[in-house]
């Protein structure tokens, strides 16, 4: 809700495997990359997004939903690099590849997705919701320590029913996995083979019925008779091809893991495009997959986050940094570019490039086409060679497009520059505009992250900052807030993306560090009610030097008369956001209600199987009362107005960024 604690995240990660570790288990991590450069699942994917935006917008109005925050991925991919767990990154889907893996190491895989119940891996898959990894036990026989987990096997569970196993990818098929739809053969009521009053009647009932055949062959010719004549083509591809996908030979992830060697299915087809040096930061986790998406397919799926969904998506005060990302992509003269099918305009005699971005328009799945530019020093640049150009050119890339003068540069200390560049761009370019409250609280929720983790001897620096945290049990959410720190985590996002692009002309910061929602959204509300600055701060402590020294930074980035007009947001708000703006009062969405209603107690079901989430419930049900108050409800008009008016302003200062570092 509040945009995510990644520090307690953190927490989690290191204890999950630090108990694999005591169990003598050792993980290899295996995550998805791009999309599939057949598109075969992108219907799914679009209503995946659909259903994320609707989980944001619940959880924006104070109902219960599931949404990751949107560096997440970061914060688990820095992490796994620290603890030196073998990861990879695939550059495409990751289901295949990691059966393929399982099956030639005969290990089991561990997961949450429902096609590892397919494929016939003979050391079986482990449901991650069944693998009860939070307590470790002891054997006393053998004095070992051991996690108690639920094992699946094809074997087993086909045996149930007799049934070849190679039958098995033709019930996937049947009953719609990702990539093949066949609804008219999932509704020919196969509930008619299933035993009376059995639970899942459907599923059971088609198991039945495909028992009887003793091989593919056979089924699917039984299946083609109960298919009309006009749809017997369509339904025998489809078939075909469910049952390839689950079809395992050896694939790219062993070599590299072992070795390090780049796979040759990245050397031909749609892939080609991408130069080597990228192809290994891909493979290792260390370079964001979103990049193959825009080279690949001309498309990017923008992170959904919790925000004000009558003001425009967070996303948007981030662009002009993915218009940088897409002109290094797509703009160098590449000596693959004949290879791609670029979306390609003519305007003036001159070509431009773009790439469709999907998002959000208020609570809908959108997209727009955005248009790949360059800065004043990218002429020239290639990514082929990006990585090999001289330092000071790639850093200038960098700093032109979060507009940062290089004078400053030797001003600011390099562990701290990335994360004061992106917040002096958001402060320059959010809408509606950071007051001073928002800047205190980020920078005060930086100090917390980077003394959190230090010995107890150093932590009662921190116990002023700390008590804000402990002190109420519930943080309400501020939509305002919510919005502006969800804008400042978009632009942190792209701009380690860029800086990886660049091949890391500035240092990466920890972004575990970075970013407590619940106590940057806590620090606003108490600044707001009153409590000074110097009250949260321990004086003469390393915590108040490190303060100061981020506040001078910034004050040296975007000048003291910039934060002098900035409003200080002290004052109480006439009118505060609260769950009716959402919940009936704005006519486009109170249409969805609804559905929210039934989506939250599908969720509550879910969490309530969760022990950590076990607290939490109670507090929030106790709570629930509390929620449903409503004042004020018409402060997204104000601040939608003031929105427009800055953007039509052609001396805000986004407007003299967009002259200044564009040309």
């Amino acid at each position: 809700m509040h945009g995510g604690d990644y520090d307690a995240f953190e927490e989690v990660i290191i204890r999950f495997f630090e108990n694999l570790r005591d169990c003598d288990i050792h993980p290899y991590v295996v995550l998805d990359g791009g999309a599939d450069h057949t598109d075969k699942k992108w219907d799914t994917l679009r209503k995946r997004k659909q259903e994320k935006i609707k989980a944001a917008f619940a959880l924006s109005a104070g109902k219960r939903a599931k949404v990751l925050p949107i560096l997440i991925k970061n914060v688990f991919r820095q992490l796994l690099h620290k603890l030196k767990v073998p990861l990879i990154q695939c550059l495409e889907e990751a289901d295949w590849e990691i059966a393929a893996l399982a099956k030639e190491w005969n290990c089991p895989v561990l997961s949450n997705d429902s096609d590892f119940y397919v494929f016939n891996l003979t050391a079986g898959f482990l449901p991650i919701t069944h693998f009860r990894w939070k307590n470790v036990k002891v054997n006393r026989r053998t004095n070992k320590k051991f996690i108690q987990a639920k094992h699946f096997t094809v074997g087993k569970f086909c045996e149930s029913f007799r049934m070849n196993p190679e039958l098995l990818p033709i019930l996937a098929t049947i009953l719609g996995n990702d990539y093949v739809k066949l609804q008219n053969i999932k509704s020919l009521g196969w509930e008619k083979y299933s035993v009376p009053d059995t639970e899942h009647a459907q599923i059971h009932g088609l198991l039945n019925w495909l028992s009887q055949f003793p091989e593919p062959d056979a089924a699917v010719s039984a299946l083609l008779k109960l298919t009309r004549n006009k749809e017997k083509p369509l339904v025998q591809e489809a078939l075909s091809k469910g049952i390839q996908e689950y079809k395992l030979i050896s694939g790219y992830l062993a070599q590299f893991f072992h070795s390090k060697t780049i796979p040759r299915t990245a050397s031909t087809g749609p892939l080609q495009v991408l130069p080597k040096w990228t192809l290994r930061l891909l493979l290792e986790g260390k370079m964001s997959s979103s990049i193959i998406d825009a080279l690949v397919h001309q498309r990017v799926s923008l992170t959904i986050q919790v925000e004000d969904f009558q003001l425009p998506c967070s996303s948007e005060t981030s662009r002009p940094i993915r218009q940088v990302i897409y002109g290094l992509l797509l703009l160098g003269e590449q000596h693959t570019a004949d290879k791609l099918e670029l979306a390609i305009k003519t305007f003036t005699g001159r070509s431009k490039h773009y790439v469709e971005e999907y998002g959000r328009q208020q609570s809908k799945l959108s997209s727009q086409k955005v248009e790949a530019i360059k800065t004043r020093v990218m002429e020239g640049l290639q990514l082929e060679t990006l990585w090999k150009e001289p330092h000071n050119v790639r850093l200038q890339v960098l700093l032109d497009t979060l507009c940062v003068s290089s004078e400053i540069l030797r001003e600011i200390q390099p562990a701290l520059q990335l994360q004061l560049f992106v917040t002096c761009y958001w402060l320059v370019n959010a809408q509606p505009p950071p007051s001073q409250v928002h800047l205190w609280g980020l920078l005060l929720g930086m100090v917390y992250g980077q003394f959190s983790s230090t010995p107890q001897t150093q932590r009662d620096m921190l116990l002023k900052i700390k008590k804000l945290q402990t002190g109420r049990r519930r943080i309400s959410l501020e939509h305002e807030t919510a919005h502006l720190y969800s804008q400042w985590q978009s632009c942190l996002k792209w701009s380690l993306g860029l800086n990886r692009l660049l091949y890391f002309p500035v240092s990466e910061p920890e972004v575990a560090r970075l970013y407590r929602g619940k106590l940057v959204h806590q620090v606003v509300e108490e600044l707001r009610r009153g409590i000074t600055l110097p009250s949260l701060l321990v004086k003469g402590s390393s915590t108040e030097r490190l303060f100061k020294q981020l506040k001078d930074a910034v004050v040296c980035l975007v000048g003291e008369d910039f934060i002098k007009k900035m409003r200080t947001g002290l004052k109480h708000r006439a009118a505060r956001k609260t769950q009716r703006d959402y919940c009936g009062q704005n006519p486009p969405i109170d249409e969805l209600s609804s559905c929210f209603e039934q989506l939250m107690c599908e969720d509550i079901d879910d969490c309530e199987d969760d022990d950590d989430d076990d607290d939490l419930n109670g507090k929030r049900r106790k709570s629930k009362a509390k929620d449903h108050k409503t004042e004020n409800p018409d402060v997204s008009y104000t601040i939608r107005t003031r929105h427009k008016a800055k953007a039509r302003n052609a001396d805000h200062p986004s407007k003299k960024y967009n002259r200044r570092c564009f040309e």
